[in-house]
């Protein structure tokens, strides 16, 4: 059992985010990123990354991003879809244990939140008739760094405890039905 809390607490999250950068180069290489979709849970073969030689490193990283998928004027206003994706070439694993594996899922499922929120701020500012982008911007930057910082307490509160695990998916998973309508569906 402990063999098991110690892969989940060694697991690793790597935040690319675009870079932070609202204006990011829009091309999504289907090949090499997963979209998010609540049916569709991450397997040990989407992890296609070279692990470090590290032998000190974690047992498996995960990198997500939150991506500006179109930016267009409905009304002259900003209509922004932004899209969940885990990258498969920068994420590895060096093991097979489920319970990293669904460590490594709710690392994605918390960027998937944070996307939901910037959704919603996005057509909250729509339905305040804001047109500055700035506006839009401000608030995407400041979930993605939300994102980033609740990530790391997840990391940081689970170390070496599966109650603390079970805890977040349960809350996480609460947060992303409460929050269900505002779900990127292609």
């Amino acid at each position: 059992m402990k063999y098991i809390v110690t892969l989940i607490t060694l697991c690793l999250i790597t935040a690319s985010i675009s870079t932070n950068k609202f204006y990011a180069n829009s091309e999504i290489d289907v090949n090499d990123k997963i979209l998010w979709l609540k049916n569709r849970n991450l397997i040990w073969e989407d992890f296609q990354g070279n692990p470090p030689n590290n032998k000190d490193a974690a047992l498996a990283a995960t990198q997500c991003e939150i991506k500006i998928i179109k930016i267009e004027l409905v009304d002259n206003l900003p209509n922004i879809i932004i899209g969940t994706y885990f990258i498969k070439s920068r994420s590895w694993t060096v093991t097979t244990n489920h319970e990293a594996l669904e460590h490594e899922q709710l690392h994605f499922d918390i960027y998937e939140l944070f996307s939901r929120k910037i959704r919603k701020g996005f057509m909250e500012l729509n339905n305040q008739k804001i047109a500055d982008i700035k506006f839009y911007e401000d608030l995407y930057k400041n979930l993605i760094n939300c994102a980033i910082e609740e990530n790391n307490n997840y990391d940081f509160e689970v170390y070496f405890n599966e109650k603390k695990q079970q805890e977040w998916i349960s809350r996480i998973t609460n947060e992303l039905e409460k929050l269900k309508e505002y779900e990127y569906k292609p």
